[in-house]
């Protein structure tokens, strides 16, 4: 019987797989600290030696239906239709879970939950799980699931219940990863950041949307997740990336608001072009 034995909410802009000479200038001197942040959730990682990360995409936007990717292995060079310039013929080589992938698209057809199997090797993929991969991947299978832009956050939940079955009907040690932000507003072409270290978090677009994390991160801390559920609606409004559903598919596999997974800060939280990141860590 499969397992999850460990879960994060991870950071994936593009700056962070960018040449640490560059990050350290817009660092004003000083690297982002998800980058160390990375070494400290993969030191998580390698306590409960997982085989399997199923990662929660949330550049990976799907219609009408949950989609998993299910091939056996992904290999190429990506380019960013977003941001070329920051990351162009990145390469990627890693294996999939073509077994646990098969299993959520059966359970989903069982619970008559739209979620499908995407076998196609050549299914383009995004920086949310590549950079992820990158960080982290010491060669586990990868899961990626997709966010459904059509779907209400009792979807988001349902989804994460149907991933946590397969799970059970495997023989996987699974790591939940969720790939996104916090909040996720952008700041304008024209803004000029207050702070000279771009990752300074009061370059963060929003001063609400930044006090709304850091009352967010406190809650993670104390494993209250049953109150950050609850107040979903805000997290949307504050553009949680990807409509928030990296968390909340995360937290439907975890029990949603029954959970209390404990959170514990891996890393600062910083700015990306207006959004807040970071990296937590949840015992379970």
């Amino acid at each position: 019987m499969g397992q999850i034995i460990g879960a994060a909410v991870v950071s994936h802009h593009p700056g962070l797989v960018q040449p640490k000479e560059i990050r350290v200038q817009r660092g004003n001197g000083r690297d982002s600290d998800l980058i160390e942040g990375f070494d400290r959730v993969r030191a998580k990682v390698d306590a409960l030696k997982p085989d399997t990360f199923v990662i929660f995409d949330t550049h990976w936007l799907t219609t009408s239906m949950h989609l998993v990717a299910g091939a056996a292995h992904y290999k190429g060079n990506f380019t960013s239709d977003e941001l070329p310039y920051s990351m162009s013929g990145f390469p990627y080589d890693y294996r999939g879970a073509p077994e646990l992938a098969a299993l959520v698209e059966e359970v989903a057809k069982e619970k008559k939950v739209p979620a499908r199997n995407v076998t196609e090797p050549g299914l383009p993929l995004h920086y949310p799980t590549i950079n992820v991969v990158h960080h982290l991947g010491r060669g586990e299978r990868v899961l990626s699931v997709g966010t459904c832009q059509t779907a209400q956050f009792k979807h988001f939940l349902q989804m994460g219940e149907i991933v946590a079955e397969a799970v059970k009907r495997s023989d996987s040690r699974v790591v939940l990863l969720a790939s996104g932000a916090m909040s996720h507003k952008f700041y304008d072409l024209d803004h000029v950041p207050p702070n000279p270290r771009v990752w300074h978090p009061d370059n963060v677009s929003d001063p609400k949307n930044r006090a709304l994390d850091m009352e967010v991160l406190g809650l993670w801390k104390e494993g209250r997740h049953d109150i950050v559920l609850d107040r979903f609606p805000e997290l949307e409004a504050a553009k949680y990336e990807g409509h928030g559903a990296h968390y909340a598919q995360m937290m439907g596999a975890l029990g949603a608001k029954s959970c209390r997974a404990k959170g514990t800060q891996l890393s600062e939280y910083e700015n990306a072009a207006g959004t807040g990141n970071v990296h937590v860590w949840f015992d379970l």
